[in-house]
């Protein structure tokens, strides 16, 4: 894992795998592994990285504003997003900055675009590899 995953307040479990496989082979077999289901996740794919990007183009505001339940909302959305698609150490990172704020451990978001945004391009970038896409 990246150090700049680090967010002080938020703990997660870090030997979560970059990738569910488990969840990820769920979606290939929806459409009983023909050469659909690959472009059926490509296309999730290609989905959640926009959306995930549409999400994150206001994150610089949001975190110099230390607004925090606007930040909760963006990761919350992400995160349910990344676990869907398979992303689990995604998922768990954005899970634990969520847990850090509803538990007031994460007041201060000065810190907190960097880790989020690096977190998000790492976990698209391993996806794309593993995938061709």
């Amino acid at each position: 894992m990246s150090q700049q995953f680090y967010i002080s307040g938020v703990n997660f479990d870090q030997s979560i795998p970059v990738m569910d496989r488990e969840q990820i082979d769920m979606l290939l077999m929806i459409d009983d592994g023909d050469d659909d289901s690959a472009t059926l996740v490509q296309e999730l794919f290609g989905l959640f990285q926009s959306e995930g990007s549409d999400k994150f183009k206001n994150l610089d505001v949001v975190c110099a504003a230390n607004d925090i339940q606007a930040l909760r909302k963006i990761v919350h959305f992400v995160a349910g997003s990344a676990g869907n698609l398979g992303l689990a150490r995604l998922s768990g990172f954005y899970r634990g900055i969520e847990q850090a704020i509803d538990h007031g451990k994460l007041t201060d978001l000065t810190q907190c675009a960097t880790p989020i945004q690096t977190a998000f391009r790492e976990a698209c970038e391993a996806f794309a590899a593993e995938f061709s896409v």
